[in-house]
C-alpha cells in the first residue's frame, strides 16, 4: 500500500514538472506618479514615467479616451491642428545657416497629446493653445504585456495652464564685481537676483519696470521665428557697445552662451541680436541639462563701467574702495557678471535688457 502511495507522488510530481512555468506579471497597483499633469497651452511638455510596480517589460501602453471636468467623453486633445516643430535638436556646430535648421523644422497637423508605447510618457504640443472652453481633463489609459492587459480609467488628471510666453526656470543675475587690486579677486558689490517663475519680482521684468533685469516682446515680428536682442546697459539705460561684453571664460573654453543659440547674430552700437527659425529660445546648452540648460553667461571688460559710489554710499552708507582703487589710474577696477536663465516660448522679437547696478558708462 505504501509503494502504491509513492508511486502516485511520484506520478504526481512530475507532471507538476512538466507544467511551463507562469510567465509575466502585470501589478494590480500600476499608477501615475503625477496626480495632476500641469501643462501650460501651447508648449511642449512632457509627464513622468509612471510606476509599474515590478510589472514584466516590454509593456505596451495606449490612450483609451478622455474626459472633460464633467465626465463627458472628449476629443479635444485628438483634434489635429497645424504646428511649428523640431524634428532634430538644434546643433550649432553644424546648423550654420538657415537652411540647414530649416531641414529640422516641419509645419506639420499633430493633435495636443501623445503617449509612448514604451515607457508610458505622455507628450503635450504646441497644439494645445488651441484647446477652448474645460482647463482640467482626465484620461483613460490601457497598459499590456505577456501577462495581459488593464484598464486603467481617470489615470491622471490634465490640468491646462495659461501660456508662458516666458518662463523663468533657473536664477538669473545682474552682478557688479568690484577687483581687489592686491590679488586679483572678486567681491560682490551688488547682485540683483530672480530666482525662478514664482519671485514676486517677475512680474516687474515682464512689464519693463524692475529696475536690473526687463523682458518685453518689442515686435510680432517673425511671426514664426524668434530673435533676442540682449542689451547691457549702466544704471542709467546707457548702453555699453557689444565688444565689451566677451564671453564668460571657463579654464580653455567658455561657459554657455545664447550666440551659441543662433543661426544668425548681428551687433551695433548698442545691442547684440540672435535669430532662432522657431522658439523656444535658447534652443541649446553646451555644459548643463534640465532646469540648468537655460543658463546663459557673459561678463564685461574692466573698462566698461565706472562704479557709481555717490549713488551706492546713498543706498548703503559708507564704503571702503581703497582695496580696489588701481594706484595709477584712481579708477575702482571692475567687471559685471551677467547670467541669463530664461525660456523664451513664442515667437516675434524680444528685447531682454540687463542694467547693472551702481554703474555708469565709461567714456
Amino acid at each position: 500500500m505504501k509503494n502504491i502511495f509513492y508511486t502516485f507522488l511520484a506520478i504526481a510530481l512530475i507532471i507538476v514538472a512538466c507544467q511551463p512555468p507562469e510567465v509575466g506579471y502585470l501589478s494590480d497597483n500600476i499608477h501615475a506618479t503625477q496626480d495632476t499633469v500641469f501643462v501650460p497651452r501651447g508648449i511642449f511638455v512632457k509627464s513622468a514615467v509612471p510606476a509599474i510596480e515590478g510589472s514584466t517589460y516590454p509593456l505596451h501602453w495606449e490612450i483609451t479616451g478622455m474626459t472633460d471636468s464633467q465626465g463627458n467623453p472628449t476629443d479635444a486633445f485628438f483634434d489635429e491642428y497645424e504646428i511649428l516643430t523640431w524634428k532634430e535638436s538644434f546643433n550649432p556646430d553644424t546648423d550654420t545657416t538657415l537652411a540647414l535648421v530649416n531641414e529640422k523644422l516641419e509645419l506639420t497637423k499633430r493633435p495636443s497629446i501623445f503617449m509612448n508605447s514604451v515607457s508610458g510618457e505622455f507628450a503635450f504640443t504646441q497644439a494645445t493653445k488651441f484647446i477652448e472652453g474645460d482647463d482640467i481633463y482626465k484620461i483613460n489609459v490601457k497598459v499590456s504585456n505577456t501577462k495581459g492587459e488593464k484598464q486603467l480609467d481617470d489615470f491622471t488628471v490634465i490640468k491646462l495652464e495659461p501660456f508662458k510666453p516666458v518662463e523663468f526656470p533657473t536664477e538669473m543675475r545682474s552682478r557688479l564685481n568690484l577687483v581687489k587690486q592686491s590679488n586679483n579677486s572678486l567681491t560682490a558689490l551688488h547682485t540683483s537676483v530672480i530666482t525662478n517663475d514664482f519671485d514676486d519680482e517677475v512680474p516687474s521684468v515682464l512689464d519693463g519696470t524692475h529696475p536690473y533685469i526687463t523682458i518685453t516682446k518689442i515686435s510680432e515680428e517673425p511671426s514664426l521665428a524668434v530673435n533676442v536682442k540682449m542689451v547691457i546697459t549702466d544704471s542709467y539705460d546707457n548702453p555699453v557697445h557689444p565688444d565689451k561684453i566677451p564671453f564668460y571664460p571657463n579654464g580653455a573654453s567658455y561657459l554657455q552662451n545664447y550666440h551659441d543659440n543662433s543661426v544668425e547674430t548681428v551687433s551695433d552700437a548698442t545691442a547684440t541680436t540672435f535669430s532662432l527659425p522657431a522658439p523656444p529660445f535658447p534652443q541649446y546648452a553646451r555644459n548643463y541639462n534640465g532646469s540648468s540648460s537655460y543658463l546663459m553667461y557673459y561678463i564685461s571688460t574692466r573698462d566698461a563701467f565706472t562704479v557709481d559710489t555717490e549713488a551706492y554710499e546713498a543706498d548703503y552708507g559708507a564704503y571702503d574702495w581703497a582695496p580696489f582703487t588701481d594706484p595709477d589710474t584712481g579708477d575702482i577696477v571692475n567687471q559685471a557678471y551677467i547670467r541669463w536663465g530664461i525660456k523664451i516660448n513664442d515667437s516675434g522679437t524680444w528685447e531682454i535688457k540687463m542694467r547693472i547696478p551702481y554703474t555708469k558708462l565709461k567714456v
